[in-house]
């Protein structure tokens, strides 16, 4: 196989980082030159901190303004035409619509990796409709695209947004089971169970809190963490001022924003996520391969990867009640069967999820497009 120049475009650097690392590792060390285009981002310095190339862009992440996404079509595409890569992997709704319109233009081989459809579009609205709108015309020009799980592809074609033959499950952005594999630790005298997500309510805070309000009610002494970056300013998302209410209240323990993931959850006994809808989630998938049980919604992204009453328990989607029942259940189970779970679920993610799994199906797509 030739050495190939491989863009990596996304709308977050973190992301990149935190979810195709050891993908881009592997490419590297298989000779091929990797650069990855997305916004300035303080977390991470990829060339100094991982001597990997990065060329910045400016990108609005939120809502549609025409002005600021021709730009973002006019960036890529100046990069495109002056770097000339064999082939671009483009993530997040703004580049897979922009980022691929681009690399046409340029006459560059591109493939569009929806790592989500997100609740809002699959439920509708005006940015719904617009969004579909967009990735219509613009995935037409992609050499393939990429989802992530079948509820995802079968919206895409019923809808007729993708082709049949162009459309291609990836079975996650995989999980590196080395790195996030179980760590022994002291028993916690009270129960920990943690969530970990961006603050958003679409990810089910609100279920998480009412859930964790339930609990603490019926008398139970355990512990709710959230661990992950605030929602800010966002219409959706939870800001400071309502994670300090949650905290006085004495619902939640705010971990705030971490690199070291893996310690956070190996200090927890159960990761709980009721998200309306995920792509694949990531974070369930590193917390099974550390041996812990899960509870998660019965939705796209979530019940991939629990198995009910195997390696955890799914809920109803935006259901408090059935959340809290659930997380009473697992209270109730004695260690010997919570330890079953996880090693259930570990058992599980390096059968169907490891990040090796997906290195080889990365390698086989660029062979095959030469």
């Amino acid at each position: 196989m030739k050495k190939l120049k491989i863009f990596f475009t996304a709308n977050v650097l973190w992301d990149v980082y935190i979810f195709r690392y050891g993908v881009i590792k592997s490419l590297i060390d298989d000779g091929h030159e990797v650069v990855v285009i997305a916004p300035f981002d303080e977390r991470i310095n990829f060339e100094k901190e991982l001597g990997i190339r990065h060329i910045p862009i400016e990108l609005s992440m939120r809502g549609i303004n025409p002005l600021k996404d021709f730009n973002l079509f006019l960036q890529l595409n100046k990069i495109y035409r002056k770097e000339n890569p064999d082939i671009v992997f483009h993530y997040t709704i703004k580049p897979n619509i922009y980022g691929t319109l681009a690399a046409k233009m340029a006459g560059i081989k591109s493939i569009a990796i929806l790592t989500g459809l997100g609740y809002s579009f699959v439920q509708g609205g005006i940015v719904s409709t617009i969004a579909k709108g967009l990735y219509k015309f613009s995935l037409r020009y992609s050499n393939e695209v990429w989802v992530l799980n079948r509820d995802d592809k079968e919206t895409l074609i019923n809808q007729r947004i993708v082709s049949t033959e162009k459309i291609f499950i990836l079975p996650g952005e995989g999980v590196d089971t080395e790195k996030f594999s179980p760590i022994e630790r002291i028993k916690n005298e009270e129960l920990v169970f943690l969530m970990v997500a961006r603050a958003f309510y679409d990810k089910g805070v609100r279920e998480y809190v009412e859930a964790a309000k339930i609990i603490k009610n019926k008398g139970y002494k355990v512990k709710f963490c959230f661990l992950g970056a605030l929602g800010g300013s966002a219409a959706n998302g939870v800001d400071s001022l309502k994670m300090d209410e949650y905290v006085k209240d004495g619902v939640l323990e705010y971990l705030g924003h971490r690199k070291d993931v893996e310690m956070i959850i190996n200090a927890s006994d159960c990761i709980v996520l009721p998200s309306y809808r995920e792509g694949i989630s990531k974070v369930l998938m590193e917390a099974a391969s550390m041996e812990k049980p899960i509870i998660a919604s019965n939705v796209t992204g979530c019940k991939e990867i629990v198995d009910d009453g195997i390696n955890g328990y799914l809920v109803n989607v935006k259901d408090s009640i059935d959340l809290a029942d659930k997380i009473e259940k697992f209270i109730g189970l004695p260690l010997e069967k919570r330890n079953i779970m996880g090693k259930k679920g570990r058992e599980k993610i390096l059968k169907e999820f490891d990040e090796k799994i997906i290195i080889e199906i990365y390698r086989r797509k660029l062979w095959n497009l030469q």
